[in-house]
This record gives C-alpha cells, sequence and structure tokens, in this order.
C-alpha cells in the first residue's frame, strides 16, 4: 500500500488476509550483519567490547520494560484540538517574556532548553522514552531470542499506534506550540524524527515474533500511510511554508522521514525522490570544507553538525539500496557529504578546539562515531572506520550516557560485520 495510491482500508482487508503477510521489511539496518553479529555474540570468539555493548543493551532493555507502556493520552494538556489523541509539545528553547506581566509571547533563547518542555504536561519527553523503550527492547529481543521482550515491546506498540482508547493520530498539528506565538509551528515535525529513526526497525524486529499478529501488521501500516500522507499535504509539513521547505537540518529530518516511512511501506517510488532531494541539501547547507553555515548560527553548533549529518547519512544508506550515490555528490563550491563527516573528523580529537560557539560544557564527540563508521563502511574508507572502532566507550554507563552506549552499540552490533 503506497501513500499515492493508497486503497480504501476494507479492501486493505480483504487483500491482506487472502494471503499471508509477510514481516516487515529492515529500512536502515542490514539482516545478513546483524545475523552473523548475533552468531558472534554468543559463540567463544565474542570480543570484550561486543560483549560489553550487549550487556549495557540488556541493562537498558531491562530498564525499559518497566517505563511503559507510553500514550499520548497520558499527557495532562489537553491540545487545541480537545482531543489527548493528538501529539502536543512546546518548543523548548521559547520562555516567558520577562518584561510582559503575562509573559505573552513567548520568546526564543536558542540553546536554552525550557524545563517546562520536558515535563508529562505535554508529548515530547514521552515519545522520547517510548521509542528509545521500544528500541532496546525490540534489539535486546534480537539478540537474545527472549519472546518476554518481544511480547512487551509489541504491547507498547499497540498501545501507541494501534488501540483505540490509546493510539496517537497520526498528525503533529500541536508540535512545539509556542504560547502567544502558535498552537504549533512546523518544526514540531522533528519531535517525530524517532518514529522513523529508531521505530521502523525495531517494527520490523518485533514483527518475526509470533505474538506479532496479521492485525498489528495491516495496522501499523495503515497508520504510517495515513502519517505519510499527512507529511506530505499539510500546511505544517509539506506545504509551500512547512517544514520539508526548512533550509537547515529540520528540513533534513523531514526527509528523513518520509524517506524512511516510503521505504517501510513499500514504495520505493517516492523513497528514490527523497535519496534526490538529498542532493539539493547538500546544495544549500555545505561549503567547500564541510562546514554547515546554517548550523554555525546555532549556539552548540558542534551539536548541530552532528545533528544535521545523521539524517542525511541515513538517507545516504537508503541511496545504497536505492541505486541512488548520495555520499559523492558535490555542490558547485566543491562540499559534499564526504567533506561534511572529513570536517567533523578533524575535530574528533577533544583537545583540539572547535572554531565555533560551543554551549556545551563537553564536545560529545562519541556521538559521530556511527556516521564515521557507515561512511566508512560504504566508501571503503578504512580511517573513518578506525575512527569509530577505536574510541573508547568503557567509562559510559546507561544512567548517564546514553547516546554514547548507542554509539558504540551501533559499532560493536548493528552496522560493523565482525
Amino acid at each position: 500500500m503506497t501513500v499515492l495510491n493508497k486503497m480504501p482500508l476494507m479492501a486493505c482487508i480483504i487483500s491482506v488476509l487472502s494471503s499471508p503477510i509477510m514481516a516487515s521489511e529492515f529500512v536502515f539496518l542490514e539482516p545478513q550483519i546483524l545475523a552473523s553479529n548475533r552468531a558472534l555474540l554468543h559463540s567463544d570468539d565474542v570480543t570484550m567490547s561486543m560483549k560489553h555493548s550487549y550487556q549495557l543493551l540488556l541493562e537498558e532493555a531491562d530498564i525499559a520494560i518497566q517505563a511503559g507502556p507510553f500514550s499520548v493520552t497520558h499527557k495532562g494538556m489537553t491540545p487545541p484540538s480537545g482531543d489527548k489523541h493528538d501529539y502536543m509539545s512546546i518548543s523548548p528553547y521559547w520562555w516567558p517574556d520577562e518584561n510582559k506581566a503575562d509573559g505573552l509571547p513567548w520568546v526564543r533563547h536558542d540553546g536554552k532548553t525550557n524545563p517546562a518542555s520536558k515535563t508529562d504536561q505535554t508529548d515530547s519527553k514521552r515519545i522520547g522514552n517510548f521509542t528509545r523503550s521500544v528500541r532496546a527492547i525490540a534489539l535486546a529481543y534480537y539478540f537474545s531470542q527472549d519472546e518476554q521482550y518481544a511480547q512487551k515491546g509489541i504491547h507498547y506498540i499497540r498501545t501507541w499506534f494501534i488501540n483505540e482508547p490509546t493510539r496517537m493520530n497520526p498528525n503533529v498539528k500541536f508540535g512545539q506550540g509556542v504560547p502567544g506565538v502558535a498552537d504549533g509551528r512546523r518544526s514540531g515535525i522533528i519531535d517525530t524524527r524517532t518514529l522513523v529513526e529508531r521505530m521502523l526497525d525495531s517494527i520490523a524486529i518485533l514483527s518475526s515474533s509470533p505474538h506479532w499478529t496479521e492485525a498489528d501488521e495491516l495496522a501499523i501500516h495503515q497508520w504510517y500511510s495515513e502519517y505519510l500522507d499527512w507529511m506530505i499535504i499539510d500546511d505544517l509539513s509539506g506545504g509551500p511554508k512547512g517544514e520539508a521547505y526548512s533550509a537547515n537540518n529540520h528540513g533534513t529530518w523531514y526527509d528523513y522521514q518520509l524517506a524512511g516511512i516510503a521505504y517501510f511501506l513499500g514504495n520505493k517510488a517516492l523513497a528514490k525522490q527523497m535519496v534526490q532531494k538529498g542532493k539539493m541539501r547538500i546544495d544549500t547547507q555545505f561549503e567547500a570544507d564541510g562546514s554547515q553555515p546554517h548550523e554555525i548560527e546555532r549556539t552548540r553548533a558542534y551539536h548541530y553538525h552532528y545533528f544535521s549529518l545523521d539524517p542525511l547519512v541515513g538517507i545516504a544508506q537508503l541511496g545504497d539500496k536505492l541505486g541512488i550515490d548520495l555520499w559523492k555528490y558535490k555542490n558547485e563550491k566543491g562540499g559534499s557529504l564526504i567533506e561534511g563527516i572529513l570536517f567533523m573528523a578533524n575535530y574528533h580529537d577533544p583537545a583540539i578546539k572547535w572554531p565555533y560557539s560551543q554551549k556545551d560544557k563537553r564536545r560529545r564527540v562519541e556521538r559521530m562515531t556511527p556516521l564515521y563508521l557507515k561512511a566508512g563502511i560504504a566508501l571503503n574508507k578504512a580511517e573513518w572506520i578506525r575512527l569509530a572502532t577505536e574510541t573508547d566507550f568503557s567509562s559510559f554507563t546507561v544512567k548517564n550516557d546514553l547516546s554514547e552506549v548507542w554509539a558504540q552499540r551501533d559499532i560493536e552490533l548493528l552496522y560493523l560485520k565482525k
């Protein structure tokens, strides 16, 4: 079922029930690499670093199975629609105006997160907890083959996407609202990037469990198909002033979502179109030296250079599956994805001074390592693979350093075939 030619739901049901449903297809992960690494993990040849990453995965998954289930209906506030099934968040860098008695309209302070945007009153914290919990549970299921993980992960998915009393409506009409400015803004669509980044391959893993049903498969594809429609046609998303036309990382994350969902749904034509659009992102976002002017403007310029590269690397991975080489494309200035990654590699050593703003206390260089690895594998650049595999992750913990734990996991378990 594609977004451009969507059958009525009853016709879909008849079609589906007339033939067996296959498990969902992997989007960014490669099943052959996963299978090889799972076999190695449970062999006598397993490395200490691989075993360490697996232990942290199980630790995170065991926390995750106690954390949920999660639902947008659990938030304290009610969206302007009056329907708690609608996703709602507050833009993180906006604050009440101290010069106004009522604080309205709120004003922006880039890089300074308002704690009010990260409470249970809205959904931004909840969607992060949900997606990272399901990803940890799904990966723990894959590498352990323990069906208790699958049961819990599937329960979480049904609660968020499928069950009528708790499901999220497939839209982001009230994402990153700002009191006194707007009920919802186009930038809110970046909140749902994790529904692609973390969820699609998690669904593919969990769909191999006997606890996953044909009804689950139909329902999850229906939800993502409706969400893809909304992403294309709504004014906040695909409209002429929507997120699709954002010039910085927001626009790339929008493209990433469309590309990933289209691939997941089997709409390879749309996925190819979004990979091709990645060339436009390179045209407009990279200087010849690989720096990114839109992200240099930010108070956390290193973080946003990484954060902008992340979705573009994902789109390039899909390009490899679809026969489109985004890695080597160069803009008129000579800027490219390769130059963008090389630019960051030049500052991988924390002792080397970052030339732009750095509001964060520590430059979290480890977060770049999965991008070095993915690009190194795609381009056969051994030096980038070494940069990733020789990074020391031994001091990082699930409690304090989840992003770094995830980076090590990408290297040890998910993307590098040992």
